[in-house]
């Protein structure tokens, strides 16, 4: 049990990141002097939240894996349709950078977790 809760939140750092630089950073911070629009700044700052939102979640529920399970199955839940979301850009738009394949990679294989998750708790 004590691994998994390390795992989760180790796992809810990666989105408490992302939300966090992108909070403060913006979308400039991905385009490399490109040109981008106030609307595409706010959109991006926007979904910055969100993350640090499901970190939290991941966060909450490491604290009460079987009580709390619900709560990490949603946040995982929220991390897979975004790497869905991931898989529909880069199939219409192209190939993102290659840290953004990494992260649509984690993000699709999420789900893992919750296996591992149902195996913790029935082990406890």
């Amino acid at each position: 049990m004590t691994l998994f809760r390390i795992a989760t939140y180790i796992f809810g750092l990666i989105p408490f990141y992302f939300g966090v630089t992108g909070i403060a950073l913006g979308a400039a911070q991905l385009m490399g002097g490109e040109p981008f629009t106030n609307a595409m700044d706010n959109q991006f700052r926007y979904l910055s939240g969100v993350y640090i939102g499901i970190a939290a979640m991941l966060f909450y529920s490491a604290g009460d894996i079987a009580g709390r399970a619900l709560v990490f199955r949603m946040a995982v839940l929220a991390v897979f349709i975004g790497g869905l979301g991931r898989v529909v850009s880069y199939f219409s738009i192209g190939v993102p950078p290659a840290e953004m394949v990494a992260g649509m990679v984690l993000e699709l294989i999420a789900p893992v977790f919750i296996l591992w998750q149902s195996k913790v708790i029935k082990g406890a």
